[in-house]
C-alpha cells in the first residue's frame, strides 16, 4: 500500500494515469505479462510512442520487469507485469490530517506501506 499527499511522485502518478496509453498498457498487462514489442502490436502503437509510456509506468512504480529474454538475434527483451499495490491519494491534507491518516493505516496495515510527499 502507497500513500501519497500532493508532491511530485504523486504528480507523476496522476499524469501518468491521465494518459489513455498508459491506461490501455496497463489493462493489456492485466491479462498477461508482455514485451513491449507484444503491446506495440496489440495497441498499435510506434515503438518510441510505447517506450515513452513505458518509462512513465516504470516511473510511476506502476508496471515492473517481470524478466528479461534473450531473443534469437541476441537482444534483450524485457517482460513487463503491473504492480499490485493499493494507492491512497490524499489531496489538500494538513499535518493533523497526515497523522490521522497514518494512525487509521498503522492500525489495520499492521504498518505494510510506504509514505510519500511528506
Amino acid at each position: 500500500m502507497e500513500i501519497l499527499f500532493l508532491s511530485e511522485d504523486s504528480r507523476k502518478l496522476v499524469q501518468t494515469l491521465s494518459n489513455t496509453n498508459s491506461l490501455k498498457i496497463l489493462k493489456l498487462l492485466e491479462t498477461k505479462d508482455m514485451s513491449a514489442g507484444e503491446l506495440a502490436e496489440k495497441l498499435s502503437l510506434g515503438l518510441s510512442t510505447l517506450k515513452y509510456n513505458l518509462d512513465s509506468l516504470l516511473d510511476a512504480g506502476m508496471i515492473r520487469v517481470s524478466e528479461v529474454k534473450w531473443s534469437q538475434r541476441g537482444r534483450k527483451i524485457k517482460i513487463y507485469e503491473p504492480v499490485e499495490k493499493i494507492i491512497v491519494l490524499v489531496p489538500g491534507c494538513r499535518n493533523s490530517c497526515k497523522e490521522e491518516i497514518l494512525g487509521i493505516f498503522l492500525k489495520n496495515t499492521q504498518g505494510n506501506f510506504c509514505i510519500d510527499g511528506d
